[in-house]
């Protein structure tokens, strides 16, 4: 599917487009929305009597999901948690679905195993072939399942839910017709709901708090964490160079990413004293084109711009087009991001108690 259809329908879901076709286009929507509603039902219904098994590993399962489309975060976390597990002492395996095609494998999979080398990270749609892989073969003694609430086939330990302070739960209304992937009831099976995107100015922590009291209402048992993205690293995407974070300090800067939130990133990067004088923001998962980037340059000399700005997670679909940039006398460097979780020795507390029961 195109950038522009996907924009398109995006906009229709987040009620964006206004006008008769789109009301239209929505109502038809609701009654997609009310089939899938059934179905998620009728399928969670046939797990709860059991005429639809759920597979049982040897070794601890950790789920790390959402409950709503876009990025809220999963993939960072799994990060964080993979390495501290690693850390102590415990044979890790993550496993990825790699659904979407080539660009969202290439995506959140090479990130994982970028950022986790020595860790396997197993990609396909079985999650139970995989499971078996990691708990039989690899002798492993914890999987992260990323991506795994909605996925009743294997049984898990634990359950965190990320959701996004920013967009927490879209317009309350279920796919096509929303953003939801599951209703709000859903969350009742959560453990651990990780908020993330937090930030320190009043407006953040005030829209924290309020999902907080939200999340207490639907889910009382369940502990919940905040978190924020913390610059960790600036490397050159056509080098081994790596560079201190203050380099793009008060210089002009081109932003260029294709993440479902590319406000975050913005945030992140003014917050280094970046100058921010171009952006060139993409649907999630954008396949870039010489044609993209040949645009991007003209523009950044137009403006006088030697610095082109990118993340790390898109890093594999541009690294093919970074001598073209190269080429024009102008840098293309990628931002590495860590997430940093508040009351850390708590969180880590309750992971950590799933290997005592």
């Amino acid at each position: 599917m195109s950038d522009k259809i996907r924009a398109y329908f995006y906009s229709l879901m987040s009620d964006k487009r206004q006008g008769l076709l789109a009301a239209m286009i929505r109502l038809f929507f609701s009654l997609i929305s009310f089939c899938y509603y059934c179905g998620v039902e009728s399928i969670k219904f046939l797990y709860r009597l059991r005429l639809l098994k759920s597979y049982r590993c040897a070794c601890k399962v950790i789920s790390v999901g959402n409950i709503t489309l876009g990025g809220t975060g999963k993939t960072p976390l799994v990060v964080t948690l993979a390495g501290y597990l690693n850390g102590s002492g415990k044979k890790v395996v993550v496993l990825s679905r790699g659904y979407g095609g080539d660009r969202v494998t290439s995506d959140e999979v090479e990130l994982l195993k970028k950022r986790l080398p020595g860790i396997p990270v197993l990609v396909g749609r079985d999650r139970i072939k995989t499971a078996r892989e990691a708990d039989e073969s690899l002798k492993a003694d914890v999987i992260l399942l990323d991506d795994g609430f909605q996925h009743w086939r294997l049984k898990r330990d634990l359950d965190i839910v990320t959701l996004d302070i920013n967009d927490p739960f879209g317009n309350g209304r279920l796919i096509p017709r929303g953003t939801l992937r599951e209703p709000l009831s859903s969350l009742k099976r959560a453990d651990i709901f990780v908020l993330t995107k937090v930030g320190f100015e009043g407006d953040s922590i005030a829209k924290a708090q309020g999902l907080k009291a939200r999340l207490g209402v639907i889910n009382a048992d369940a502990a919940v964490f905040t978190s924020s993205y913390i610059p960790s690293r600036l490397f050159d995407i056509a080098g081994p160079e790596e560079l201190k974070l203050s380099f793009i300090d008060n210089k002009k800067i081109a932003l260029v990413c294709a993440i479902g939130e590319p406000e975050s990133f913005e945030d992140t990067a003014k917050a280094l004293g970046a100058d921010i004088v171009l952006r060139s923001f993409f649907m999630d998962h954008h396949k870039y084109t010489e044609n993209d980037i040949k645009k991007i340059i003209d523009e950044c000399k137009a403006k006088e711009i030697d610095v082109m700005l990118t993340t790390e997670k898109d890093t594999p679909r541009l690294t093919h087009l970074s001598s073209l940039v190269t080429h024009n006398s102008i840098r293309l460097l990628a931002l590495g991001i860590e997430m940093k979780i508040d009351n850390e020795e708590k969180f880590f507390g309750r992971l950590y108690s799933i290997f005592n029961s």
